[in-house]
């Protein structure tokens, strides 16, 4: 009977150990899947390598089993490949490419030359404006051709978008500026106020303030909400060729055909700073997301870095064997990319705290007009 008894507990423990392995099992094929499903999610991701640190930050959240090490570990090294930045460019040959450790994904489909192009994160688009009188909408995911916003009667120079996502703005050498609803792919205003092209159109970090440099010399600031102009802004004395707002929402910087940048005040209007060395056009200009610098690329084949609390060149870039048509930093500042023009057609990446050129884009057969950087 003991014997009988002990038998019997025996079975009951081995019941309840089985239920429990069965409740385990079920319980680590959940976690599995889970782990699998966002695997998957954050693998598309890094397709387009968007906010790695915060990959990271997530893949670390998983909580890998030994099973899934393996890709975990492959992620982790996609992850970590923060210099593996995706480059953008748009030229004169009527195409945008996407470059990737050195390789393009040509996107076709305008009829003319490609003068800008803006990438949003936020909704993983890239948006390019061109001579066909058009703005087209690309998926970074799959290089198809999501919108085509048509509105403007004459070439479009340039384009930018919200932080958000949801609006673009467009300048044009119909004289006007163009906002976007995204969502409509309408036209939601107009803004009329200058008086020749408008080559040049940036947004400010808030979403308040848009800002436009034109052929007519000058600088305006409008209010992204209510299209009206806020301030004039003078002192050029040539064509305003490239606008750029800084992070903070506190500079803006201007470039010019009269060889100079400027630094002006976005609040006030004032002008700041003039920087002058270049001995060509200055083509295109950025500043970095700290303040602390201005980039300028020019007619004259360089790039120049300033400081912004002094004024002085800091750095001269050389390797670009025709004028520099545009340049952008990347979000933290880390890499520069640039375009070049005529006897050069090459997009070019550079160490941003060295000066040193890391990669030479090589593909289009014409200038490269605008560039980005993700």
């Amino acid at each position: 009977m003991r014997v009988e008894s002990m038998l019997r507990v025996i079975s009951r423990k081995k019941e309840k150990v089985i239920r429990a392995s069965e409740l385990i099992i079920s319980q680590v094929e959940k976690i599995t899947s889970y782990q699998l499903d966002r695997l998957k999610e954050l693998e598309q991701k890094v397709f387009n390598y968007k906010a790695i640190k915060r990959l990271k930050q997530e893949v670390e959240g998983i909580g890998p089993s030994k099973s899934h090490l393996k890709q975990l570990d492959n992620l982790l090294e996609a992850l970590g490949c923060e210099k593996l930045s995706m480059v953008v460019s748009g030229s004169t040959d009527n195409t945008i490419r996407v470059w990737e450790d050195g390789q393009a994904r040509v996107l076709e489909g305008h009829t003319g030359w490609v003068y800008s192009v803006a990438v949003s994160l936020e909704k993983e688009i890239l948006v390019s404006a061109s001579q066909d009188s058009t703005i087209r909408v690309w998926s970074l995911a799959t290089a198809q051709v999501t919108q085509v916003l048509q509105g403007h009667s004459d070439w479009v120079l340039s384009v930018a978008i919200s932080s958000d996502g949801e609006w673009v703005v467009s300048g044009s050498r119909d004289t006007t500026l163009r906002v976007w609803s995204l969502t409509s792919g309408l036209t939601t205003q107009v803004l009329k106020g200058h008086s020749n092209w408008v080559r040049s159109v940036a947004i400010s970090s808030k979403d308040q303030f848009i800002v436009s440099g034109s052929w007519d010399y000058t600088l305006r600031t409008w209010s992204l909400t209510t299209g009206e102009v806020i301030r004039v802004l003078e002192g050029h004395s040539h064509c305003v060729n490239s606008v750029a707002i800084s992070k903070t929402d506190r500079y803006i910087v201007s470039g010019s055909r009269d060889r100079t940048v400027r630094v002006w005040s976005l609040t006030s209007g004032d002008l700041i700073r003039v920087l002058q060395g270049h001995g060509g056009p200055v083509n295109s200009v950025a500043i970095s997301s700290n303040d602390q610098f201005v980039v300028s690329g020019s007619g004259d084949k360089t790039i120049r870095v300033w400081s912004l609390t002094s004024g002085e060149t800091t750095q001269v870039l050389r390797g670009h064997t025709g004028e520099v048509l545009s340049v952008k930093l990347s979000s933290d500042d880390e890499y520069l990319v640039s375009g070049g023009g005529i006897e050069d057609y090459s997009a070019r990446v550079w160490d941003f705290s060295t000066g040193e050129q890391t990669q030479e884009l090589r593909g289009h057969t014409n200038q490269v007009r605008s560039v980005n950087l993700i």
